[in-house]
């Protein structure tokens, strides 16, 4: 079963699948795509262990994570930090020329109906802005287990009716438990490494980039939103905050 679909324009196409060779070491790659990271604590492994950021950081991807604990949707989170909803940090790139935004939040929210409401709210506004929506499935595990099918059930709903690319998170993940801190859907570092690696390979699916495979991931350099900025030989990582 390939890990990512892509529909665009009522063409469905199957995404590549296994694993990407990656060079040793990092290469200066031109920048050619921006793209934004939208997530809550389970992919803000990629801001609190920074090393996972590796299989994006010899790609050609520009990409800004926004990336907040307690992040929700459509509504402000629990927390200072996460106050923005993903819809307003979304807004607030209106300016910044994005092509893709991938979506891994909503482990905060609550309800099938709530979520079908959020995308749509979500992809308008990414259409409005003329870039594409990849959204990731949720994993189902510990005590989200029942909420994330639910929620799975509605993404891919969604999917043919908006047009949006899905990155199948949950079967990505699904025999890999060594990837997480126990029975949760939080990553440790080496689950962090292998999420930005599938996020590399989506959006080389996207981009058309893809070489041969059997998962999908989304290519991107980093920006996280922090008070600093962090430079590596082949992409910048800005966290502004």
């Amino acid at each position: 079963m390939s890990n990512v679909v892509r529909i665009r324009n009522g063409a469905i196409c199957v995404a590549l699948g296994a694993a990407l060779c990656l060079p040793a070491t990092a290469h200066a790659t031109r920048k050619t795509s921006n793209v934004v990271i939208v997530g809550d604590s389970v992919a803000n492994v990629l801001r609190w262990a920074p090393e996972s950021m590796k299989p994006l950081w010899s790609s050609q991807y520009n990409a800004t994570l926004e990336t907040w604990g307690c992040q929700q949707l459509i509504d402000k989170g629990c927390s200072q930090s996460s106050d923005l909803s993903s819809l307003q940090r979304i807004i607030n790139h209106r300016r910044d020329n994005i092509e893709v935004y991938i979506v891994a939040t909503g482990y905060n929210d609550t309800g099938p109906a709530h979520l079908a409401k959020a995308i749509d709210a979500i992809n308008k506004e990414v259409q409005t802005q003329g870039a594409a929506l990849i959204w990731l499935t949720y994993q189902e595990n510990a005590n989200v287990r029942l909420k994330s099918r639910s929620f799975n059930a509605v993404l891919h709903t969604k999917q043919r009716k908006n047009h949006m690319e899905i990155l199948d998170w949950a079967d990505i993940s699904r025999k890999n438990k060594h990837w997480f801190s126990g029975d949760s859907v939080h990553m440790n570092r080496f689950g962090g490494l292998q999420f930005a690696r599938h996020i590399k390979k989506a959006l080389d699916a996207h981009y058309g980039r893809a070489t041969s495979s059997t998962t999908t991931i989304l290519p991107t350099t980093t920006t996280v939103p922090s008070p600093s900025t962090t430079t590596d030989p082949t992409t910048t990582t800005t966290v502004a905050g």
